[in-house]
């Protein structure tokens, strides 16, 4: 896929300096989430038609899914402001196919998330099922999220500092095919920190399960924290993050282990 930086023209505006494209704005923490106005504002700052289409409530951890046995209501809030009673897929599934579907995006932009996305976290992510959505429509699109701390306390300061200058560098770059970018900040603003190009980690060990009632044969468990291990490899997303750097993943939707395909081939040789 070509960089959008070829569709780049002159600037609309010469002391603002937009780029005439069509944007489309999410995330899965829902449309009054802080995180989805600073994308907002930060894209309404760079591009020329800036849209939203967003979960209504929070849909953290939907992953990739997407509703099927139930309708989907749709909110118009205001001029080119949707909010969706659905997942974060579900609200990609009706931009592209309904609400945009005479006018489609240019890029996608989902986030910013209230927590980092890193490691397998990736697979339950909404933020990154709705990039992967645009994705697989064939549309450029980057995943934002920041990493809170251990009290749960979020702090936007680096977020706003380098999501434009991110998003620069990145729409004039030749994108790859069926690839989106997950980009991860660090939870507090270091001057010395670095961007970092990593590649997927893995820290999961397991869940903590809490049993929270039974009664005869019913049992009601909660999913807790998960368990983590403290061993990174220094080129992934995790490593760069508790360093106190910024992470960004080219990430792929093909899921083909492309190095076992001979070996399988052997294997179920005649």
């Amino acid at each position: 896929m070509s960089s959008l930086g070829h569709s780049r023209q002159k600037p609309i505006n010469s002391e603002d300096n937009v780029i005439k494209a069509r944007v489309l704005v999410t995330n899965d923490d829902g449309i009054a989430a802080p995180g989805i106005k600073l994308l907002y504002e930060a894209a309404c700052s760079i591009f020329s038609d800036v849209w939203v289409v967003a979960p209504a409530s929070e849909q953290s951890g939907k992953g990739h899914s997407l509703t099927l046995q139930s309708v989907l209501e749709v909110f118009n809030t205001s001029e080119k402001i949707y909010s969706v009673a659905g997942t974060p897929t579900d609200c990609m599934i009706l931009a592209l196919n309904e609400i945009m579907r005479n006018s489609p995006p240019d890029l996608v932009l989902s986030g910013v998330n209230n927590g980092y996305n890193l490691c397998e976290d990736i697979t339950y992510s909404g933020t990154i099922g709705a990039a992967i959505e645009a994705t697989i429509a064939g549309i450029p699109a980057i995943a934002f999220s920041q990493e809170t701390s251990e009290a749960g306390e979020i702090d936007y300061e680096l977020s706003k500092k380098l999501i434009k200058k991110i998003i620069d560098k990145l729409i004039n770059y030749k994108w790859p095919e069926a690839t989106l970018f997950n980009v991860n900040f660090p939870c507090r603003y270091d001057p010395k920190f670095n961007i970092k190009v990593t590649s997927q980690g893995k820290m999961k060990l397991g869940d903590d399960i809490i049993l929270q009632n039974q009664t005869n044969d019913t049992f009601v468990y909660k999913i807790g924290k998960m368990f983590r291990s403290d061993v990174v490899d220094p080129k992934t997303d995790i490593a760069a993050i508790k360093s106190g750097n910024v992470s960004i993943t080219a990430l792929t939707i093909d899921l083909t282990n492309y190095k076992e395909l001979d070996n399988l081939k052997t294997l179920f040789k005649d």
